[in-house]
C-alpha cells in the first residue's frame, strides 16, 4: 500500500486500545507521526524518521494506525503522537473542532519552498499544516481495451462508447475530489458545484459500479471488466512499478488535480517545537525525493530534483506538473464536505 491509499473520514480504530500502544511508544522517541499502515509507515520510517534522528539527535519513530485524521478525531485534544499525515481535505473539519493546531510561515519556514498556491491556508491566512507531498488524479485505464488518445480530455468519460464501461468511487470521494474538479472544468468552482452535480448526472449513468477499494479498481481495470475509471496517478504508477502493465494513466489536456496531503500538529501534543523541527526537515529535497522514490508521489518543494530514472517514471519534473495541473481551495471544499457528501448520496439515489 503506498502513501495515498487510504484517506477516508472515518475509523473503526479502539481508542483504549491505540492510546495504550501510543503511550508505551511516547515513553522512547520524542517526535511521533501517525502515519497510514503497510508501505506508508516504511517509508515514512526509513526517509524520515530514522534520518531525523540520525541528523538531528532528536529522536523519531511512527505510529501506523488506519486512517491517521480520524485518529486525530479520537484523540480529544490529548494525542499520544506528534505529528499525524492527513489528505488536505480532512484537515478544516479537524479544525472545525479544534483539534489542529494553526500554524504560520515564521512556525515552519521551510513552507517558503513551496509555491504559494500550494500553501494550505484558513480564510484568516494561517496555515493548516506543512503541504508534504501530493498525488495526482487523472483517468486509469486498462491498456488492452483504450489507448491514451481516448482518454485525452475529461469529457472522454462521456462518450456513450463507455457506457458500461467504467468505474466511479464512493460519494465521499467524489465530493472530495470529482465533483470539485467537474465544477472547475464546466465553469463553476468550489463555492459553485452545481455545474459539476451536471456532469455527474452524465456520469454516473456510464458506470458499471462504485469501486469500494483501490485494490478492487486495480483488479477490476487489470482483469478488463472496467475500461477506465478517475483514480490516482501514483497508484497506477505503483502497480506497473510491480509489473503490471495491464494499466496505465492518463492526466487529460485540460490537468489533473493536485492531491495535497499535510503533515499536521494535532492540539494538545507534546514537543511542538521538535515536532516542528521535523516539519522543516521533510520539506527538504533530499526527504522529499526519497519519498518520491519510495511511492511516486510529488514532491512539495519545488526545488526537488528527481533523478532521471525517477523522472522517466513518473513523467515530468516537479515544476512542470505543478504548473500544469488544477489546485483547489480545500478550505473550502473541507469545511463544506458533510453537506456535499449529503447532496451526492441523494444524487447517487435520484440516478439509481
Amino acid at each position: 500500500m503506498n502513501l495515498t491509499r487510504r484517506h477516508a473520514l472515518t475509523s473503526a480504530i479502539a481508542l483504549p486500545m491505540f492510546n495504550s500502544l501510543a503511550a508505551r511508544a511516547q515513553e522512547g522517541p520524542k517526535v511521533i507521526i501517525a502515519t497510514y499502515p503497510g508501505h506508508g509507515t516504511q517509508a515514512w520510517r526509513s526517509i524520515v524518521t530514522e534520518r531525523f534522528t540520525h541528523e538531528t539527535g532528536v529522536k523519531a519513530d511512527v505510529f501506523e494506525v488506519p486512517l491517521p485524521a480520524a485518529t486525530v478525531a479520537q484523540s480529544a485534544g490529548n494525542p499520544q503522537f506528534n505529528l499525524a499525515i492527513v489528505a488536505a481535505y480532512s484537515v478544516p473539519g479537524l479544525i472545525a473542532k479544534n483539534l489542529i493546531e494553526l500554524l504560520t510561515p515564521e512556525d515552519i519556514p521551510g513552507i517558503r519552498n513551496v509555491p504559494e498556491k500550494l500553501w494550505p491556508r484558513t480564510p484568516d491566512g494561517r496555515l493548516m499544516g506543512m503541504p508534504v507531498y501530493f498525488g495526482l488524479f487523472g483517468i486509469a485505464y486498462n491498456t488492452d481495451l483504450a489507448k491514451p488518445s481516448d482518454f485525452a480530455s475529461w469529457k472522454s468519460l462521456l462518450d456513450p462508447k463507455w457506457k458500461g464501461q467504467l468505474s466511479i468511487t464512493r460519494s465521499n470521494f467524489l465530493a472530495a475530489y470529482d465533483v470539485q474538479l467537474y465544477a472547475r472544468l464546466s465553469g463553476g468552482n468550489e463555492q459553485n458545484l452545481e455545474p459539476g452535480h451536471a456532469w455527474l448526472r452524465k456520469l454516473v449513468p456510464q458506470a458499471l459500479n462504485v469501486y469500494s477499494s483501490m485494490a478492487s479498481l486495480e483488479a477490476q481495470l487489470s482483469r478488463g471488466e472496467i475500461v477506465a475509471a478517475p483514480f490516482y496517478a501514483n497508484e497506477i504508477a505503483m502497480a506497473r512499478r510491480g509489473g503490471n502493465t495491464a494499466v496505465a494513466m492518463r492526466v487529460p489536456d485540460e490537468g489533473g488535480l493536485i492531491l495535497p496531503y499535510l503533515l499536521v500538529l494535532p492540539k494538545g501534543a507534546r514537543n511542538p517545537d521538535a515536532a516542528k523541527r521535523l516539519m522543516n526537515a521533510v520539506i527538504e529535497p533530499q526527504y522529499q525525493a526519497g519519498l518520491a522514490q519510495a511511492s511516486l508521489v510529488w514532491p512539495m518543494n519545488q526545488h526537488t530534483v528527481l533523478s532521471d530514472s525517477l523522472r522517466k517514471e513518473m513523467g515530468n519534473s516537479v515544476e512542470e506538473v505543478m504548473a500544469r495541473n488544477i489546485s483547489l481551495d480545500w478550505w473550502t471544499i473541507g469545511s463544506n464536505l458533510e453537506a456535499e457528501t449529503r447532496r451526492i448520496d441523494q444524487l447517487m439515489d435520484e440516478l439509481r
